[in-house]
């Protein structure tokens, strides 16, 4: 069925998911549990940070072993205006990362069902401490243009495997239902003006990578990180890596590799000082992490996924309560400057 100015939300679904294949509205309510997810792709490469100098920037995130792309998307409007919508970035696209793949999971959702009521986005940011606020830079707004920003990137991940290299290129979103005039809206700048789309729909690649390859989240410890987008790629990171160190065994992740993963292109000794800062953040939100920052870098050790599913439940709309961090995360000056010249020698030269 071709997309027509008659077309309701109701044909959109049905042409897209099949007759019957959707019920009622999902009850974002969960059951006793208050557990999130999120691709285990975006566990290991986060997005941007912070926004590109300009909306044609492609961003990208890459290690010896795994590579992310995020590339903008351009575009025509009906009646000729050209739209460019760039890379998202932030916290606010994070946590709707988490939104998205969390809503995969919900239990109630019938199997196979890509499409996503974004209704339900608003109430889930609030149960994570992102309240609204109005304005051009308030948090809804913010929020929106990431989902935009999300609806429209283009994904390519390149990922070495022993003698193999696998690439996969894909969007999150393969179709949304905009009101009238909505993109324009957006194309002008005005998110204050502009409503939240009637709903998206997933690609069917990425349902199912939601579904099989995701990583619980508690939800709770969201609240103290959700301002800050390196403390949730930390916090993202621990709980995907720590589970799956050998018990009894440690893994070092040396300054070089963690400027690779989570820095943004700022000098050896800022990115420690910030990464330091985040990772106090982080390690507040998820304090059974068992890991040290040294001069070497990074140092994690196993931790019992049975203990790790403890904050994974909700009591009184708080997380249970949980022991102080096992590492020491406290630097000295002295050391940041010691750390930032290993940085500086360990890096390769270009």
């Amino acid at each position: 069925m071709p997309l027509d100015g008659d077309m309701t939300v109701s044909d959109f679904r049905a042409s897209h998911l099949g007759a019957g294949q959707y019920e009622l509205p999902i009850d974002p309510a969960r059951d006793d549990s208050d557990i999130s997810f999120l691709h285990k792709s975006f566990c290991i490469a986060g997005l941007a940070l912070r926004k590109p100098k300009n909306d044609q920037t492609v961003w990208r995130r890459y290690d010896d072993r795994f590579a992310l792309t995020v590339q903008p998307s351009n575009f025509t409007l009906p009646g000729g205006a050209e739209v460019t919508i760039g890379v998202p970035y932030g916290p606010k696209a994070r946590l709707l990362a988490i939104w998205l793949a969390t809503e995969v999971h919900n239990p109630r959702r019938r199997e196979g069902d890509t499409w996503i009521e974004i209704g339900h986005a608003p109430s889930w940011l609030r149960s994570i401490g992102i309240q609204p606020r109005t304005g051009q830079a308030g948090n809804t707004n913010i929020t929106k243009d990431q989902l935009v920003r999300l609806t429209f990137s283009e994904f390519t991940m390149v990922l070495k495997h022993s003698d193999q290299e696998l690439f996969k290129r894909d969007n999150l979103i393969d179709a949304a239902v905009f009101g009238a005039g909505q993109i324009e809206a957006y194309r002008k700048g005005n998110l204050g003006q502009m409503d939240w789309p009637a709903g998206i729909q997933l690609t069917q690649a990425a349902y199912e990578r939601m579904r099989r390859h995701s990583v619980p989240i508690p939800s709770a410890r969201l609240h103290s990180i959700a301002h800050s987008a390196m403390a949730i790629d930390i916090f993202v990171y621990l709980s995907y890596t720590l589970p799956q160190i050998s018990p009894g065994e440690s893994q070092l992740v040396r300054w070089r590799d963690l400027i690779a993963q989570f820095g943004s292109n700022e000098s050896p000794s800022k990115f420690v000082e910030t990464f330091e800062t985040s990772i106090r953040q982080a390690l507040q939100a998820y304090r059974e992490a068992d890991v040290e920052l040294t001069e070497e870098g990074l140092q994690m050790r196993y931790s019992d996924p049975a203990v790790l599913r403890k904050p994974f439940v909700a009591v009184g709309g708080s997380a249970v309560s949980a022991r102080s961090p096992k590492g020491e995360v406290g630097l000295s000056k002295r050391r940041r400057q010691t750390i930032a010249k290993r940085i500086e020698r360990d890096m390769p030269e270009g």
